[in-house]
């Protein structure tokens, strides 16, 4: 099964995090001891919008309902490829005037398609 690729452009000011999951344990003496929660402790999110006519989004929108179970590829800002689905609750499209939609939403980084 071929994976999807997220090719459409979207606006500027991107807002990523990158969370580190870790386990820790703290000691009476003042030690503690901090590692990794697995392989993959370190998982971005992107809070992204796209902006154009109804029509257009209509097709964004498209692709990212039908990406909230499977994983697609998408280049983040910082110019890396990796797998990534769609948060399911964050889709938003924002109507300002009839030949305009903002279209909001967060993709999850995933490691299995």
């Amino acid at each position: 099964m071929a994976i999807d690729t997220f090719d459409y452009s979207v606006s500027a000011g991107a807002s990523g995090t990158a969370p580190v999951t870790t386990y820790s344990a703290q000691f009476g003496d003042g030690y503690k001891q901090v590692s990794a929660d697995g392989m993959n402790a370190a998982m971005e999110t992107w809070s992204l919008t796209c902006n154009g006519r109804p029509d257009d989004m209509a097709a964004v929108r498209d692709f990212l309902v039908s990406h909230c179970a499977s994983s697609f590829y998408w280049k983040n800002p910082w110019g890396e490829t990796k797998l990534y689905r769609v948060k399911a609750d964050s889709i938003a499209p924002t109507f300002s005037y009839s030949n305009y939609v903002g279209l909001s939403f967060t993709f999850e980084q995933t490691v299995s398609p």
